[in-house]
């Protein structure tokens, strides 16, 4: 891409990827002068996502970078909301238009995370993206926007966002952040071969070094078991279970996992071990969608028996 030299090829991939571990091992004054302030930007925001201080990066940045203010407020605000415990969401709460791109991706996180409101994300995204001929470079964004399409199963804008690559320079659809759209979009079309290219590709990420990355390794093995799942392959899809059981892990995303298990357990054991996996879902995420979604079920199909009981 014209704004991203080589020398960011590598940190972009760990980065859109979730090799966060690899992010932060790297020295951003090694970059280039043009792509160090991006470079620092991968590392801040890997550090928050590792749940690490990102305090002492973030105050290197604004010595280093004093004419980009406005990144690091934003990192900042971000870092101490995740991390800190001590930030509130006044930065977020009074960015009704983002100004560039970070702001527009956190803000949007924001929107999802604390506030839950996947619909103001949406909108706001599409504000962003809608200034075309500014934000043409800016990938990130769109991958956002469509991971919360895909979530809203609006899977028509999901792939608008989709074909708007194809009005981007052709070094746009080469970068990581297309593959990966491209992978999700895939998914959801259904069709087995639309299925394997996605699960193909994340296959191909898993065999380049997530050895060391347990996070990372635990996001792609999710993914692949996901695609298992839809294929119905379910032999494969047990293996790949093992694999991340083995892992023992419980950080990000293992609420995310567990749900996609009690999926698996009604596909092959007939709900034996649900109720187990709703409990530890419970405990691992209470607010989880899909606990908000059963209980929205069962109101609604305790009014129905209400309405029409016998007196």
């Amino acid at each position: 891409m014209a704004d991203f030299a080589d020398d960011l090829f590598s940190i972009r991939k760990q980065f859109y990827t979730g090799q966060h571990s690899k992010v932060v091992e790297h020295d951003y004054e090694q970059f280039s002068e043009e792509t160090q302030l991006k470079a620092l930007e991968f590392q801040i925001r890997s550090k928050v996502e590792l749940s690490q201080d990102a305090k002492a990066l973030i105050a290197q940045g604004v010595n280093s970078f004093p004419a980009h203010e406005d990144v690091f407020e934003a990192l900042t605000a971000w870092s101490d909301l995740i991390t800190g415990g001590t930030g509130n969401s006044s930065y977020f709460e009074g960015c009704e238009e983002a100004q560039f791109e970070l702001q527009a991706v956190l803000t949007a996180r924001y929107l999802v995370k604390y506030r839950k409101d996947v619909d103001s994300a949406i909108a706001h995204l599409v504000r962003f993206t809608g200034r075309a001929s500014e934000n043409v470079l800016e990938l990130e964004p769109y991958l956002l926007l469509v991971q919360l399409y895909l979530f809203k199963e609006n899977l028509t804008e999901a792939s608008k966002v989709y074909k708007k690559f194809e009005t981007f320079p052709s070094s746009a659809r080469d970068d990581i952040v297309y593959d990966i759209l491209e992978s999700w979009v895939n998914s959801v079309r259904g069709q087995s071969d639309n299925i394997n290219d996605a699960h193909y590709f994340y296959d191909e990420l898993l065999t380049r070094g997530f050895d060391h990355d347990t996070q990372g390794k635990f996001r792609i093995l999710t993914v692949l078991f996901v695609f298992s799942l839809q294929l119905k392959h379910h032999p494969e899809a047990q293996e790949v279970l093992d694999q991340i059981s083995a892992m023992d892990y419980n950080g990000v995303g293992k609420a995310d996992l567990i749900a996609n298990q009690i999926t698996y357990e009604y596909l092959t054991n007939g709900g034996d071990e649900v109720l187990a996996l709703l409990k530890e879902l419970v405990a691992t995420d209470p607010e989880h969608p899909l606990l908000a979604d059963l209980k929205e079920k069962n109101d609604r199909f305790d009014a129905i028996v209400e309405k029409y009981q016998i007196a």
